[in-house]
């Protein structure tokens, strides 16, 4: 683990963004605490790709994409409706869900 005080990093910015780029990240301590990291970008990218997590919007997005001329879009919704239809009837549901899930 390369870690470098913050002075020398404000010095030598161009040498360790090369280091970040060739051996990985550099870390930047400040008082021997680190605050810090150089990343590559190509490091950074992979990072955020490995921490996206689907969402039901994306996946239904998706599915729309493939499924495209074949079937409706109210088709669609039905598939991915998440509602939860167990407490209809009761004497709340109407009142907290009022306009939430209406069309």
């Amino acid at each position: 683990m390369n870690t470098v005080p913050m002075f020398e990093a404000k010095n030598k910015l161009p040498l360790f963004m090369h280091q970040a780029e060739e051996t990985g990240p550099v870390f930047i301590s400040r008082r021997n605490k680190t605050v810090g990291v150089l990343l590559s970008i190509d490091e950074y990218h992979r990072l955020i790709a490995k921490g996206r997590k689907d969402t039901i919007l994306d996946r239904a997005a998706e599915f729309r994409k493939k499924v495209d001329g074949h079937l409706t879009n109210e088709e669609i919704d039905r598939i991915f409706d998440v509602r939860d239809y167990t407490t209809q009837g009761t004497s709340w549901e109407n009142d907290v869900f009022k306009g939430v899930f209406d069309d």
